[in-house]
């Protein structure tokens, strides 16, 4: 009897701690995602200053382009004397061909740009898939603040239920 008992409120104990510590793990993982964007467009700005141009995959942060085969985001091929430029790496963690995970979200390796047109502004984008709506929510409160996720630095799509891909957008002066 009293083994039930202490079952059943070890029962009771684990069913209300078990929303506080899933939150708290959800948090995380936005804080991770929240980090490494913020890592991201730091190491993008620092080529930038390099090369001269933005890159077309993240893997050119940490690996250094080759002339004649690798592009800008542009798709313009990196000629020699900028690829010469490149003082990387700018980021310490290796980025895999598919991206980089966080979590149970995965930061897509390629980097695509899109332009603002009549000499506005266009912003360089990065996606990451597999974000809950709380974390999408989450980050839109840290770098936006205005809780719209269709306009501004950051996106979110669902895709299925509460998951969705979430777009990073980095705003610059012109490819």
């Amino acid at each position: 009897m009293e083994l039930l008992v202490a079952l059943a409120i070890i029962a009771l104990l684990a069913a209300m701690l078990y929303p506080t510590v899933g939150a708290q793990f959800r948090k995380g993982q936005s804080t991770a995602l929240a980090n490494q964007l913020d890592n991201l467009r730091q190491a993008i700005a620092n080529y930038r200053t390099n090369v001269q141009r933005f890159p077309n995959q993240l893997t050119q942060l940490t690996t250094q382009p080759v002339t004649g085969t690798d592009r800008d985001v542009c798709a313009t091929l990196l000629p020699a004397a900028n690829v010469a430029l490149w003082r990387g790496p700018y980021l310490t963690q290796v980025i895999q061909a598919a991206g980089i995970p966080t979590g149970d979200a995965t930061i897509r390796n390629a980097v695509s740009y899109v332009g603002g047109g009549s000499g506005q502004p266009g912003t360089l984008r990065i996606l990451v898939d597999n974000v809950e709506s709380s974390a999408a929510n989450d980050l839109e409160a840290q770098f936006d603040g205005n809780g719209n996720l269709t306009t501004g630095t950051i996106l979110w799509t669902v895709v299925s239920g509460t998951l969705g891909t979430l777009t990073f957008q980095i705003p610059i002066r012109s490819c």
